[in-house]
């Protein structure tokens, strides 16, 4: 696995991820390492959508990538390895319904992000000791439930873009609609509140027919589209900070006119993760 070259450009490969349970398994990542990089280039992990069409993804993150001197890991997360939402937007924690048991916290699949990352700093001889972290949509989803379960100590700042509904931060609303049930405690909660996190909005994204909406229950409680929706839950988590005394590391940023699937969102976001 130190053999791993990033050629210039666009390009791919395998990685095996031996720290998987129950079994270790293998997934392609979609890369981009710009023509000025060295060992001190910033590297971004990229969450792809519900559609898990992470070379497009990675595609769209390039212009600002090349621009910013960054390089960009997608992992694809296909769809026979994890199946559904609740294998691959919610991490892997629980079994879908009826079942819903909740699964080791070595079955879920949040670890695979840092392994990747460590793999890749290694074997490329990168002095970074921490990345930047993005989703869209699903991906934001992805992302902010990692940030919230996990100790993500080499993530040094996150944008979750787009979300189309967000995991409520209460330790008694079950997981995946809160983060309730799964071994979670207080200092979690303020912990997540605590993290270095954008919430990455498009101004347009704001249309309540959009196809892909999740319309269960709880998400609509939130709002009635994807732009409503996150500013409520970015303002529920500000007074939810000040109410149990934690600062909160979180901001609110809005792209003008940007809709859902947007190139001026992938443009921010890259922006965003340049410092």
């Amino acid at each position: 696995m130190s053999k791993l070259t990033l050629a210039e450009g666009a390009g791919s490969f395998v990685f095996r991820d031996d720290g998987a349970v129950p079994s270790p398994r293998t997934m392609r990542v979609f890369s981009f390492c710009p023509r000025s990089s060295s060992r001190h280039t910033r590297i971004i992990m990229a969450m792809h959508g519900v559609d898990r069409a992470a070379a497009e993804f990675r595609d769209l993150l390039v212009p600002q990538a090349e621009r910013n001197g960054q390089i960009v890991l997608v992992p694809e997360f296909d769809p026979d390895q994890f199946p559904g939402v609740h294998a691959y937007n919610f991490g892997g924690v629980r079994l879908p319904p009826p079942d819903n048991t909740v699964l080791p916290r070595d079955h879920w699949n949040f670890g695979v992000i840092d392994r990747l990352f460590h793999h890749v700093r290694h074997a490329i001889g990168s002095s970074r000791d921490t990345f930047g972290l993005f989703g869209n949509s699903a991906g934001a989803q992805y992302v902010l439930r990692y940030l919230a379960l996990n100790e993500a100590a080499s993530v040094d700042l996150a944008v979750a873009a787009n979300c189309g509904c967000y995991m409520l931060p209460n330790l008694t609303t079950e997981y995946p609609n809160g983060m309730g049930g799964i071994g979670l405690n207080a200092d979690h909660l303020r912990r997540y509140l605590g993290r270095s996190l954008v919430i990455l909005l498009g101004e347009a994204d704001a249309d309540p027919d959009a196809f892909d909406l999740p319309r269960w229950d709880e998400a609509m409680a939130q709002g009635p589209h994807r732009l409503a929706r996150g500013l409520w839950h970015f303002e529920h988590c500000t007074e939810l900070a000040k109410s149990i005394g934690v600062g909160l590391g979180w901001r609110l940023e809005i792209a003008p006119g940007a809709g859902h699937v947007d190139q001026q969102i992938y443009d921010q976001g890259a922006n965003i993760l340049n410092s």
